[in-house]
């Protein structure tokens, strides 16, 4: 049963192979507008990525500096705690970032 090329082309719709044609065209404009969908919101989270990313590189600064008052503030702590146990004079100063010379002055 060998068909020739022209009972191959007699045995095929026109109107069909239009249709066809026809949805396949719709379907890959369709999945174009989604590609470029992605794409979009893809470049989208990108950016929001970079903000966020800068925001985080902000916020670890300032816990590195909020890390060096504290500490500053640990070490006056501990001084003026020092200070209340040995029960000093509240006129020497020393330790405070007085020197002992400018305290007797």
């Amino acid at each position: 049963m060998d068909l020739e090329d022209d009972d191959f082309l007699d045995a095929i719709d026109e109107d069909d192979l239009y249709e066809e044609i026809y949805k396949l065209k719709i379907y890959l404009e369709e999945k174009s507008m989604i590609i470029d969908t992605v794409t979009f919101q893809l470049s989208e989270r990108e950016k929001h990525n970079g903000k966020l990313e800068c925001e985080i590189v902000g916020l670890r600064k300032d816990i590195e500096k909020t890390k060096a008052l504290n500490l500053r503030f640990a070490k006056g702590f501990e001084t003026l705690d020092e200070i209340i146990k040995v029960q000093r004079s509240p006129l020497i100063k020393t330790g405070l970032g007085y020197s002992k010379e400018a305290s007797q002055e």
